[in-house]
């Protein structure tokens, strides 16, 4: 398996309810970002709006032999001002979803929480990584390593509801939730224990299950929970992750990167459409899992 077709094996699963997405491309003449949008446009993608340079997305399109009927190029090649025609795109309902090609994320979600023409939905925005790990042969989620720095108990909980509702596309009715810290036992000096235990304590989902504080082996090794004799209902197969601060996050992530041969894809949620956000040096195959997994998402809201 891999991250694509892990992420392809639900669509499959939930193929009645996935229809092709219209995507807003901010910046896109980059060679890897117009090699993945060709095969997204393979899998059901529907229209592909380019925002940047026509003459270089111009010659993109044709050494890629893009179907130009489902094109639509825009010229402009300034970073701010793509932003912010990406943005109207969304609020005129002509796209259903946003990606980041070679822009920086500061200058686009600029655009996206202006309070005048902005499209935030939610008082939070969040990151949610999705990855592949070979070793565990299935896909966890790991939230948030890309937005909040250092969540309060109550941005905590809007990032989990984020990253749940990422999981519900993915098929999962009722994903394990695991709040991270160093060990499952409450430590009342440390902000990530006691506020895990605030939120296992008070939470009123119930599409979902929560757990924590929990040590990432815990979390991910049925036999070391089994060994270390933890009683939850998570035992090594959690299925997402929420860290307790930035640093946490984006570091377990890239470390399952750079280490365990990981893939990985990632969404902002909290707009009112998914922002395809990967690092500027993702591959094709990473970014062409995103939008694969913004697609789930819009089809998940349509059923």
């Amino acid at each position: 398996m891999t991250l694509i077709s892990s992420i392809q094996e639900t669509l499959r699963t939930n193929q009645n309810h996935v229809t092709g997405i219209r995507l807003v491309v901010v910046k896109a003449a980059h060679q890897e970002v117009i090699e993945c949008v060709k095969n997204a446009i393979n899998e059901g993608i529907s229209k592909v709006i380019f925002i940047d340079s026509q003459e270089k997305l111009l010659e993109y399109s044709q050494q890629y032999q893009l179907p130009m009927e489902q094109v639509e190029i825009i010229d402009e090649a300034d970073d701010q001002k793509a932003a912010m025609k990406a943005v109207e795109i969304i609020r005129n309902g002509e796209a259903d979803a946003i990606m980041k090609g070679h822009i920086s994320t500061g200058k686009l979600l600029k655009a996206v929480v202006d309070k005048e023409k902005g499209i935030r939905k939610s008082p939070l925005l969040s990151h949610v990584a999705v990855l592949y790990v070979p070793k565990l042969d299935r896909l966890i989620a790991i939230s948030d390593g890309g937005m909040v720095l250092q969540p309060t108990k109550e941005e905590m909980e809007v990032v989990i509801r984020h990253a749940v509702d990422v999981y519900h596309s993915l098929g999962k009715e009722v994903p394990k939730v695991a709040l991270l810290s160093c060990a499952e036992t409450v430590i009342p000096k440390l902000a990530s224990s006691t506020i895990a235990d605030e939120i296992v304590k008070s939470t009123k989902m119930t599409d979902c299950i929560i757990e924590g504080p929990l040590s990432i082996d815990i979390s991910l090794s049925p036999e070391i929970a089994e060994d270390k004799g933890y009683q939850g209902k998570i035992q090594g197969d959690a299925d997402i992750i929420i860290s307790p601060d930035i640093v946490s996050g984006n570091s377990l992530s890239k470390s399952l990167i750079l280490f365990g041969e990981s893939k990985m894809a990632g969404l902002i949620l909290g707009a009112s459409v998914p922002i395809i956000l990967t690092s500027r040096s993702s591959s094709a195959e990473e970014k062409f899992a995103s939008i694969l997994l913004a697609r789930n998402i819009m089809a998940s809201k349509e059923t």
